[in-house]
């Protein structure tokens, strides 16, 4: 297939981890021909250690013809703003998780890309990874049976950290996506919600040895919630997520009529899945396929999709879909009764990375 163009805007902490497999082992299906940010010296470093692409400010990017796809990797805040200029500049969109922050601004930027014939897609995109489509291929293998719940925990060590709160807004809305996206793409879309979800800590201290050591910082954001997710294929699913405590814990079981599966790590592409059932488990340390630690497999299938014209599997359907989840556990536990989602999304079909063009002769394994 003829590459994808594709242009980085925002070049801060986790560009790095995109452009190492868009520049490698996914260099079969895009070229990244502009790095830009609104911090030259930021797109300049990432450009220039990478190589292969061009330094230029974010409108230049906007206004290249050659830029086809572009990856939104600025702050959560800033999503929403910038994935509706890059819709309105007439390029595909890929963009960090969450979406937005707000189900108004997700639906704008999905109505903008509709209207202008674009395609969005973007993070949590691990699911395609190698353990995730394991666990997918066990599933529907009847391997647990019929499932019957699932049970994720998330836990972020940041309850001093001020900027992990404003940008991050939380270990729900920042992590929750890697794990509700993979539930979604295991059992099917939510259906209705159960939150609990108060603002405990009005304020936090800021931590010892730090330059705020001795003074505090406000929390606008629900920090800790709970949350009974019930999904339309009839299964149930429990959720915590919290930055309140001193665990970094992420746990992720679906349990079926005949045994159970751990899934790894949503925040990686892969890792152990243990499959547990009467008389023993089974360890599965490497799943072959995509395996890379780093970030991108998401923006190459989106670009196999873009040449075959459909949409992503990591769709903005799906993100919409996630957002509208997480969302939902807050207005549950504010309204006090459970929420009947607005949206659904399809289950993704199971990825082949083996599918993808190779980057170089040496085919990957």
């Amino acid at each position: 297939m003829k590459k994808v163009s594709v242009g980085i805007l925002g070049c801060g902490a986790i560009a790095p981890a995109y452009l190492k497999n868009l520049r490698g082992p996914l260099a079969g299906t895009v070229e990244v021909v502009a790095c830009a940010d609104t911090v030259a010296a930021n797109a300049a470093k990432c450009a220039g250690e990478f190589g292969g692409s061009r330094t230029v400010a974010p409108d230049v990017l906007l206004a290249d013809p050659q830029v086809e796809l572009v990856v939104n990797l600025t702050p959560a805040p800033a999503h929403h703003a910038t994935s509706l200029s890059v819709l309105r500049a007439g390029k595909h969109l890929f963009s960090e998780k969450p979406l937005a922050l707000t189900r108004e601004q997700g639906r704008e930027i999905l109505a903008l890309a509709a209207a202008r014939g674009l395609q969005v897609g973007g993070a949590a995109d691990t699911f395609l990874g190698a353990a995730t489509k394991l666990c997918r291929t066990m599933i529907d293998a009847g391997r647990i049976g019929t499932p019957v719940a699932a049970q994720i925990m998330i836990g972020a060590r940041l309850f001093h950290s001020e900027r992990y709160h404003e940008v991050f807004r939380g270990a729900l809305l920042d992590l929750g996506p890697y794990y509700l996206t993979a539930l979604v793409a295991l059992l099917g879309p939510v259906r209705r919600v159960g939150g609990a979800a108060e603002i405990r800590f009005r304020e936090k201290p800021h931590a010892a040895g730090t330059p705020g050591a001795g003074t505090t910082f406000k929390v606008d954001i629900p920090t800790s919630v709970s949350a009974a997710l019930d999904l339309a294929d009839g299964s149930v699913a429990s959720l915590v997520a919290s930055c309140d405590t001193q665990s970094n814990l992420r746990h992720f079981e679906i349990f079926g009529t005949e045994g159970s599966l751990v899934v790894p790590d949503n925040n990686r592409y892969t890792g152990t899945v243990v499959h547990r059932r009467a008389g023993g488990e089974e360890w599965f340390e490497e799943a072959p396929g995509f395996g890379e630690l780093g970030r991108g497999l998401g923006v190459a299938e989106m670009a196999v999709a873009i040449r075959g014209q459909r949409a992503p599997r990591a769709s903005g359907a799906l993100m919409f879909h996630v957002l509208d989840t997480m969302l939902a556990v807050h207005d549950s536990s504010a309204a006090g009764r459970h929420v009947v989602l607005g949206s659904t999304a399809a289950r993704p079909e199971p990825f082949d990375y083996a599918s993808l063009p190779a980057a170089d002769a040496a085919r990957r394994p």
